[in-house]
């Protein structure tokens, strides 16, 4: 997530996605240059296979593409989580007041004994302990600690004890 507007009052944080284009758009580059490649030595059948893969995964990035807008607004005492992806917009509202911070916090999920998995999530932690997911999607919570120092500054907490070691602050 990127700030993309900040006042005393009022903060939006912004998630385009770009990296998952950018991403997809060198891959399929790679694969429409073999496609190019096998077409000149005259092998159009395998020359269809990249173009297909191409096609697939902008597919994916379609059904997949995600995009959400925090806002955090002092003078109404709200937080906003607008979600747009390709199956509608989503809204979800909680009361500022309510926040007592954020943070990264990491879900194991045990699919076996002996294979565990675990996910960092950025969550809200509310002022009656309990944490609820910053968003409805899985993200990458490692790289949100941009966000969570953004967030934390407008809420006027400047704990950073949970941060990684070595993470640089824009102070």
């Amino acid at each position: 997530m990127k700030v993309s507007e900040v006042t005393d009052d009022r903060l939006v944080l912004v998630d385009r996605q770009l990296d998952k284009k950018l991403a997809t758009a060198a891959v399929s580059a790679i694969l429409l240059f073999l496609a190019y490649e096998f077409s000149v030595t005259g092998d159009w059948l395998v020359a269809a296979i990249p173009v297909l893969i191409a096609i697939a995964l902008w597919l994916y990035v379609w059904f997949t593409l995600v995009n959400s807008e925090f806002t955090f607004d002092k003078t109404t005492d709200r937080v906003r989580l607008v979600v747009r992806s390709h199956s509608g917009t989503r809204e979800w509202d909680w009361k500022l007041s309510d926040i007592k911070t954020t943070t990264v916090s990491t879900v194991s999920d045990s699919a076996t004994d002996t294979v565990r998995s675990t996910t960092k999530l950025p969550v809200f932690v509310m002022k009656d302990g309990t944490r609820v997911p910053m968003r409805p999607y899985h993200s990458a919570g490692s790289q949100s600690w941009k966000a969570i120092e953004a967030i934390r500054k407008f809420l006027g907490d400047d704990n950073r004890d949970d941060f990684p070691v070595g993470w640089l602050f824009d102070d």
